[in-house]
């Protein structure tokens, strides 16, 4: 009777410590299979999704957050209108909202929120997108305080001049729409005896800068291309979940779109980055300084809101 007991009991312990084995081995293959999982790079970005690294993108996240706050607590806020809400393209399917600044990378973006929901065979830029302005109070209201929301900044003075570069110095139909516009701007400053070469076509990136001031003192319409952030995208009004910047753009495409779980459907293209910033000294120093200031002053909500210092970017040239 007593060798039976013991044997039970042998065997009791013996089944026990088998089970242990095998939990203990599948716990270890499962740590391997995240290890695997937290060290994969998205298409060669050189971001990883390790620990530190979510933490160090988290952390960034927090700051960027804090200095939109730290400005926003300085303003009023606004009561938004449909009509303020036409640059957020909205993916109801993956309960996804994208918010578009022009010259931040946004065609790549829309090519992203294109693919997302569908949409092909046009210009990215004529795509039938659904944009939340389309939307009723109640949907709006639903869908900022339930959908995914990101935008994407960069420097002002860097994306000015690439703005010009772009669409002011080729015959696009932005330079169709704003020619006449800029050569009256140059006409009103030199005076009716005086001559430029942006009276007769070409446009300097000077003229451009003097175009924008006069703009601005006047309160006209600004073109999308180089309107200020919160006029398009509102960070002051609405909570976004991620602010990204063009400055960032290889870790932080990846990172969103891990974050709105969507990076196994679509993927953003390696990044390029132009020579538009190592020209902004050549171009800058053209502009007459007072004339620099002015814009300073004019982006200070843009500078201030998302951490950019002008002497970072412009150097010795406004000093």
């Amino acid at each position: 009777m007593m060798r039976r007991k013991v044997f039970t009991s042998m065997a009791i312990f013996g089944g026990i410590y088998i089970i242990w084995l095998i939990i203990s081995t599948e716990r270890q293959r499962f740590k391997g299979l995240a290890s695997k999982e937290l060290s994969y790079n998205t298409s060669g970005s050189g971001w990883s999704t390790k620990p530190e690294s979510v933490h160090s993108m988290t952390s960034r996240q927090e700051e960027r957050k804090r200095q939109v706050l730290a400005y926003c607590k300085k303003t009023r806020a606004r009561a938004l209108q449909a009509k303020d809400l036409n640059h957020f393209i909205v993916d109801s399917k993956h309960r996804l909202v994208y918010c578009y600044i022009p010259k931040v990378a946004c065609s790549k973006w829309k090519k992203i929120m294109a693919k997302l929901v569908g949409l092909t065979g046009k210009s990215v830029h004529k795509q039938k997108f659904n944009f939340l302005s389309y939307h009723s109070k109640a949907d709006i209201r639903y869908i900022l305080q339930n959908y995914y929301k990101f935008l994407f900044v960069r420097e002002p003075f860097e994306r000015l001049l690439s703005a010009y570069r772009n669409k002011l110095t080729n015959q696009t139909d932005i330079y169709k729409l704003y020619a006449s516009k800029i050569k009256q701007s140059v006409r009103v400053r030199l005076g009716a005896n005086e001559t430029s070469s942006a009276l007769h076509g070409k446009f300097k990136f000077e003229d451009f800068i003097s175009y924008l001031i006069d703009t601005h003192s006047i309160r006209g319409k600004i073109d999308e291309h180089w309107n200020h952030y919160d006029n398009l995208c509102h960070p002051c009004e609405i909570d976004f979940d991620f602010i990204g910047k063009y400055e960032t753009l290889t870790e932080d495409a990846p990172f969103v779109l891990r974050e709105a779980g969507v990076d196994h459907l679509v993927s953003f293209p390696p990044v390029r980055y132009t020579s538009t910033r190592n020209s902004l000294g050549d171009y800058y120093s053209k502009v007459p300084r007072e004339d620099i200031m002015r814009v300073k002053k004019l982006y200070r909500r843009d500078l201030e809101m998302f951490g950019y210092n002008a002497k970072n970017s412009l150097g010795s040239i406004i000093k």
